[in-house]
């Protein structure tokens, strides 16, 4: 019952969370590392189209692999 739509509404909760969070902090962390983009759009374009998909995909899986240990 309702502790089910709990579980599932946490679970949708945290996978926006990560897929919103993670590709911000990688931007983040290039941009303070000094890779050579411009500005913060040139970084968002290249890493993007570089690898779309792991960019929320990769966290997520890992996140799930956490919580069966």
């Amino acid at each position: 019952g309702s502790f089910q739509l709990e579980d599932f509404a946490g679970w949708i909760g945290g996978a926006a969370s990560v897929i919103v969070g993670h590709p911000l902090d990688t931007v983040k962390t290039r941009l303070q590392a000094g890779v050579g983009y411009g500005n913060t759009l040139s970084c968002i374009r290249t890493e993007a189209a570089s690898n779309p998909l792991p960019w929320a995909l990769s966290p997520l899986f890992f996140l799930q692999l956490e919580s069966l240990t």
